[in-house]
Formats: structure tokens, C-alpha cells, sequence
């Protein structure tokens, strides 16, 4: 049992990771491009930068885990 968990979330890692990575590009999109919450334009700039920031440390960080799922 405890075999089969661990494959399981070795496998599940990267997916959730990639899932992450792909719901903070869309919620940068989504907030740099509407106005559904009203903020100013500094603030905006600021949360959109650190979304994509962050989409693209994870994303990198999700890469390494697949390239090293591959070598197994």
C-alpha cells in the first residue's frame, strides 16, 4: 500500500504543479486584462508581475520534475 501511494504522488506532483503554473498565467491574463477588480493601474502592474513571475519559477521547478520522472 505505502509502495503504490508514493508511486502515485510521485505522479501527481508534477500535474498539480503543472495545473498551478497554468491557474496563475490565467489569473494574470484575467486581472491584467479586465476590470473586474478595481484597483489601480500601479497595483495591477504588481500583482501581474509577480503572477507571471511566479508562473515561471513553477513552471521551470514542474520541467525539472518531469525531466526527472523521464530518467527513471
Amino acid at each position: 500500500m505505502g509502495i503504490f501511494f508514493a508511486q502515485t504522488m510521485n505522479q501527481l506532483s508534477p500535474i498539480l504543479g503543472a495545473f498551478v503554473v497554468i491557474s496563475a498565467l490565467i489569473f494574470a491574463g484575467f486581472i491584467g486584462f479586465t476590470d473586474v477588480f478595481p484597483m489601480e493601474s500601479w497595483r495591477k502592474q504588481i500583482l501581474v508581475s509577480v503572477l507571471i513571475a511566479y508562473g515561471i519559477y513553477r513552471g521551470y521547478r514542474v520541467y525539472l520534475q518531469f525531466k526527472h520522472h523521464q530518467k527513471k
